[in-house]
């Protein structure tokens, strides 16, 4: 982990994260993430419209909720505000492809210190994460050591 990031969990940074763009925002434009317990089957849901993030933590899917919630984050930071995004990280559309690279790049950031190589252990980051093989390249190509560290702007 990054001496900048002081986290004890993905979650916290997470919130953290959230916390920094905030302070930016207005009150009136605030990120807001919210919890609705639903049915198994139903996906997290982002909604760049009114800037909320609804995560089901009820909802079966192997990637874990720390790459759910960043990956939903990224909708609300690029999203067209007249869409809404159920999670759904194996489309191959433009906008799911940036909420994973988005995901990956601020996992990677908490997950691996300044000195790991970063292809020798992305099998580790990708089984801690719940990233499922089929998105190893995507994964090798975002959160390889040339990408510097990582900032909230």
């Amino acid at each position: 982990m990054y001496e900048y990031l002081d986290y004890s969990s993905p979650l916290e940074y997470f919130d953290d994260v959230v916390v920094k763009y905030n302070v930016k925002r207005s009150s009136n434009n605030r990120i807001n993430v919210v919890e609705v317990h639903g049915h198994e089957y139903d996906p997290d849901v982002a909604s760049p419209f009114d800037n909320t993030i609804i995560i089901n933590p009820n909802f079966k899917t192997k990637f874990s909720l720390p790459f759910r919630k960043f990956h939903e984050l990224q909708h609300i930071l690029n999203g067209e505000q007249h869409k809404a995004y159920a999670f759904s990280p194996l489309a191959k559309n433009d906008a799911e492809i940036s909420a994973n690279a988005y995901a990956f790049k601020m996992l990677a950031d908490f997950y691996f210190d300044e000195n790991t190589d970063r292809y020798s252990k992305l099998y580790d980051f990708m089984a801690y994460f719940g990233i499922p093989m089929s998105l190893e390249s995507a994964v090798l190509t975002n959160i390889s050591s040339k990408f510097p560290k990582r900032r909230i702007k």
